[in-house]
């Protein structure tokens, strides 16, 4: 399986009224076409910069998941198909994938990977001071 990243664009009416419908929607072609959901994150909704299918505004979705290269077209598919979903993006995503490698081997360790260590926080404040002084006297 490998990590796929799918950025949707969905129709602003329903996504308002029935938030919970059109993600369970999303979340129900993804696992039929055996997809294992990872993260799902609302963007919000915005002003689009042109009309699409004659919508001026929408809302944005970001799913990271795991899926069989050859599930792709199937999900596209239906993505097309959904009165949901607007417009759809899904590409591969190697850069979460090897992110996702790094936490779980933090997580075998007991360490926390976002975190910066003190020594490297204090260097780049430091750094910082630095650069302030220096640009004060120029």
């Amino acid at each position: 399986m490998r990590m796929y990243e799918g950025l949707f664009l969905l129709d602003n009416a329903h996504a308002s009224l029935e938030w919970d419908t059109v993600v369970k929607h999303i979340h129900d072609i993804l696992q039929k076409n055996g997809a294992e959901i990872l993260k799902t994150e609302k963007w919000g909704e915005k002003k689009l910069a042109y009309k699409i299918k004659g919508h001026k505004r929408g809302t944005y979705l970001l799913i990271h998941f795991n899926a069989k290269y050859s599930a792709i077209p199937a999900i596209k598919r239906d993505f097309q198909l959904s009165d949901y979903i607007v417009r759809s993006l899904i590409v591969k995503d190697d850069k979460i994938e090897e992110l996702s490698q790094l936490d779980t081997a933090a997580g075998m360790a007991g360490k926390n990977v976002d975190k910066i260590p003190e020594t490297a926080e204090k260097e780049l404040l430091e750094e910082s001071d630095v650069s302030r002084k220096t640009a004060d006297t120029v």
